[in-house]
């Protein structure tokens, strides 16, 4: 298991500050009338902004909304989390042009949520049990050239602009838990970060036909984003940040019959991504790799350029991080 701190980790070492904070200033309740809450609120705030808190939320926008990186549910010891994903990818280029440079596009719409449950216990004087639920809205754009290098290999430089969304809240329980989550409102409970991504990336495709009708796709790709928070919950949580991803997949695809006329073809495939950043520490993994297979079906008579969809699933193999996906993805 990887010991790197997660942004989750991160949000447990901030709910042991708070259980900290609360041994020191609640006992006085027994004598006193008043707790002075905004001593706590800016204790947390400087906590936060001491661990980048913000940063490591953002993290999880970014990842929900790039293309390099599968949709998913990961799971550790510590987190867990389930992503949404839908790419759509186009290159303008003409079939019958094999040298043309062309437009490209693409669009990737993303949804994830994650949730932690942090058992503290009630003889610190703090809460003895902190639960955290976010989720990430994102939608991200890019506009590039395909251009040819040989008859078979092309290369795609990209720039890339989005936005993400991230709700979350802290659930307290035990001692003083109802003043805690008063007191941290906008902060650890009822928290959101809206942020615009603005960056690029290049990416090498290479595609060749073999014997028996066979087809194998090699595919490497590097982004790198900066996240620019446009509005917060709180001024704690603003950070600007920049993320990498880097991918490569193999995959081979091959006849499979004809279904209602359509062509049908399964696929198989490995991926392997690796996280470059800070993000490293937030998530609390920073590579893993994908081995799974899928469908795919030609359905030009579709029409709005749709051209194919596929279908597949993937086991996730990672140091400090488990799991499975499933895509759907459109070809135009």
């Amino acid at each position: 298991m990887d010991e790197r701190p997660s942004a989750f980790s991160a949000f447990r070492r901030q709910a042991l500050l708070l259980a900290g904070l609360a041994s020191l200033l609640f006992p006085p309740l027994a004598g006193a009338q008043q707790v002075d809450t905004q001593a706590i609120r800016d204790a947390v705030r400087d906590q936060l902004k001491a661990e980048d808190i913000g940063h490591g939320f953002e993290t999880l926008g970014v990842f929900g909304g790039t293309p390099d990186a599968s949709a998913a549910r990961y799971s550790s010891n510590e987190i867990t989390l389930h992503g949404y994903k839908l790419p759509i990818t186009h290159s303008f280029r003409d079939k019958d042009d094999a040298d043309g440079v062309a437009p490209y596009l693409e669009v990737t719409l993303g949804y994830e949520t994650a949730w932690q449950q942090t058992g503290l216990g009630a003889d610190t004087g703090g809460p003895d049990l902190v639960r955290e639920n976010y989720k990430s809205y994102s939608a991200l754009g890019g506009f590039g050239l395909d251009i040819p290098v040989g008859t078979s290999t092309s290369i795609r430089p990209v720039a890339l602009g989005g936005y993400t969304r991230i709700r979350g809240s802290g659930e307290f329980a035990g001692p003083n838990a109802d003043l805690l989550h008063d007191t941290t409102g906008g902060i650890l409970t009822s928290m959101r970060i809206d942020s615009f991504l603005a960056g690029g990336g290049v990416e090498v495709l290479h595609e060749r036909t073999l014997p028996d009708d066979l087809r194998l796709h090699l595919m490497g790709r590097f982004s790198e984003f900066a996240d620019i928070p446009s509005r917060v919950s709180d001024p704690s949580l603003k950070s600007t940040g920049s993320f990498g991803f880097a991918t490569v997949n193999a995959q081979l695809d091959g006849p499979l019959g004809h279904l209602f006329a359509d062509d049908l073809r399964w696929i198989a495939f490995s991926r392997g991504n690796i996280l470059i950043g800070s993000q490293q520490a937030f998530l609390g993994f920073d590579k893993f790799l994908e081995v799974g297979g899928g469908l795919e079906v030609m359905t030009p008579h579709l029409g709005y350029g749709v051209e194919g969809v596929t279908l597949r699933g993937s086991a996730i193999i990672g140091n400090g991080v488990r799991g499975w996906t499933v895509g759907l993805g459109l070809a135009f």
